[in-house]
């Protein structure tokens, strides 16, 4: 089952940009219609709080309903019955429906594993992008951040996407990199900062460990 994030495009004919809802009566109106029609396809409404507006939710599924999108996760299996449903909208029309990024039902445990085993094209990446022209030149930003965002995977149990475990994941493999000598890090006046370790630092970098274990043999 594919579940994506979802946008129902809405024009509500009581409600604008600038002036919000012409009365209380129409968005009495919109709210009532909005929950019939969810409910008649077995949505539960849950009504909003402080300002906010309401959401409906499905098994696994769930919509902001803003008088501008229905907003949410949803099984893709589930939006085309959806939009024909809001298309006997009277107080609004759903004029377009637009899809994103697609969420994936994945724990902890297998989400890491799925990094795991891109581990060496992750690494690839990782010290392409922190090439420097001059070894005096480092990168500042927070590069983990960065990263686990370039291989986040969307999960139905992370929909507000803080991504620890991806966050984790890279902050781990950029640490191993630095204790290997692929990369190089520095001081700088804005803090901490990276970059990818020159061929001869490389080398200087093993020569000692390879000179140790060779000796370790010839005894």
């Amino acid at each position: 089952m594919a579940y994506r994030k979802v946008y129902f495009r809405i024009q509500t004919y009581a409600y604008g940009y600038d002036s919000g809802w012409s009365s209380e009566a129409d968005e009495a109106a919109f709210d009532n219609e909005c929950c019939g029609l969810f409910q008649q396809l077995g949505w539960t409404l849950h009504p909003g709080s402080n300002g906010g507006c309401d959401t409906v939710t499905k098994d696994r599924q769930d919509l902001y309903l803003h008088p501008f999108n229905f907003s949410g996760v949803m099984d893709e299996a589930s939006i085309q019955p959806l939009q024909e449903q809001l298309s006997k909208g009277k107080t609004f029309r759903c004029y377009a429906v637009d899809c994103y990024e697609e969420y994936a039902d994945l724990s902890d445990e297998e989400y890491r594993a799925a990094l795991e085993a891109k581990r060496e094209e992750i690494t690839a990446f990782i010290l392409e992008q922190c090439r420097t022209k001059r070894t005096n030149l480092y990168i500042t930003a927070p590069v983990a951040l960065h990263f686990a965002e370039h291989f986040e995977i969307c999960r139905l149990c992370d929909r507000e996407r803080h991504n620890a475990v991806g966050n984790r994941f890279m902050s781990e493999l950029i640490d191993q990199l630095l204790q290997e000598g692929r990369l190089v890090s520095a001081e700088t006046t804005h803090g901490t900062a990276i970059r990818t370790a020159t061929a001869r630092e490389l080398k200087d970098y093993r020569k000692p460990v390879e000179q140790v274990a060779g000796q370790f043999t010839m005894m």
